[in-house]
């Protein structure tokens, strides 16, 4: 080792480090504890010293313990995903390993991805109604860049196509093998019951997953099945997106409508509840939904601010009753993205069954 060398070692307690572990391999230190170091994985090319391999990252030299930070499955095992219906628990995710410096920002997290909303409907007279609906979403979201998230509505719900025929066809079109993945939990009643939820979330271009359902409101009979929020979070990306199905006529002067409200004021203190906890992981969050509740005031709807969701949430796509929201992480801003024109990419999806539309809107979230 020259002289003008060991001033730069010795100013840097890695590169000491390093330089003890070479003395070693030459004069056969051993630890403190007893154990030989024969491989310390710093990360990069190694350096062959007495049989022992000390990895030196790239052109510099890092003491960070980069190599381990490289890809998400190092941060929180996305690596496990599980298949159509599968739910998979991971770590939290957009974190450094333990020990490891901070590795800043992570650019997964700021990709371009496409929301949609799309309430199925089921006032259709047979299941290619149905799955033609399934294939204009296909159609329509499929193509575009980057990760695509599709929140669903009354899927399997008095369908006349039968009690599975929506999902099969929505596990049949938006495929594993081609990269898609549908997620529709169980929710449990506060009775103790559970049910699978008809709120699924399917979506392709992202990992780590971790899925749950939160009660909304009870079923009744005649009226409405029990509602539920489905939570869907992918530590890659750092989002948690959330999708929900409010009961019908509270804000259309429908017969009971007080008790209605009542049901539907329970799981809006719900969905906030949930967004909040989502949120306060420092997570991206997004939301779509049905809330059959128009934006507009009218004489069935008194006034009400839907951003009063969340302080920081912006609704972002859907018309009249169907709604995607999104709520930046600290330190991010939703950005959307722009057609050649300058205008928003976003628009509307015919789906021909009971008057709906599926809504999508295509962005990302940008550090500030």
């Amino acid at each position: 080792m020259t002289s003008s060398s060991s001033p730069r070692m010795l100013r840097s307690p890695m590169l000491l480090a390093v330089s003890l572990g070479l003395g070693c391999a030459l004069s056969g230190c051993v630890d403190s504890d007893g154990i030989d170091d024969e491989d310390t994985g710093i990360g990069g090319t190694a350096l062959d010293g007495g049989g022992g391999s000390v990895g030196i990252g790239g052109s510099g030299l890092s003491d960070g313990g980069s190599a381990s930070e490289g890809g998400s499955s190092s941060e929180g095992g996305s690596s496990s995903e599980g298949g159509n219906g599968g739910d998979t628990t991971t770590g939290s995710g957009g974190e450094p390993p333990a020990g490891g410096a901070d590795p800043g920002p992570d650019p997964a997290f700021e990709v371009e991805m496409t929301f949609t909303t799309s309430n199925i409907g089921r006032d259709y007279a047979g299941a290619g109604t149905m799955i033609a609906a399934l294939d204009n979403v296909g159609d329509t979201v499929g193509p575009k860049a980057g990760p695509k998230w599709i929140g669903w509505q009354e899927i399997n719900e008095s369908d006349p196509c039968g009690a599975s025929c929506e999902i099969d066809a929505i596990n049949n079109r938006f495929d594993d093998a081609n990269g898609w993945d549908t997620r529709r939990p169980k929710g449990t009643r506060p009775d103790g019951g559970t049910e699978t939820v008809k709120v699924p979330i399917t979506f392709k271009g992202a990992a780590g997953i971790d899925v749950r359902a939160k009660f909304a409101s009870p079923g009744w009979a005649g009226v409405s099945p029990t509602r539920f929020v489905t939570v869907v979070y992918s530590s890659e990306r750092n989002l948690s997106v959330l999708d929900t199905h409010f009961i019908a006529g509270a804000w259309s002067c429908k017969s009971q409508v007080e008790k209605r409200k009542d049901y539907w004021k329970q799981a809006w203190q719900v969905l906030k509840g949930e967004v909040d906890k989502e949120h306060d992981k420092g997570r991206n969050v997004i939301v779509t939904g049905d809330l059959n509740r128009p934006r507009a005031e009218n004489g069935c709807n008194p006034a009400w601010t839907p951003t009063s969701l969340h302080a920081g949430s912006i609704v972002i796509g859907g018309t009249g009753i169907d709604y995607v929201f999104a709520l930046p992480a600290e330190g991010y801003k939703w950005v959307v993205s722009k057609k050649a024109d300058g205008t928003p990419k976003k628009g509307s999806i015919n789906l021909g069954i009971d008057g709906h539309k599926a809504h999508w809107v295509t962005g990302k979230f940008a550090l500030k």
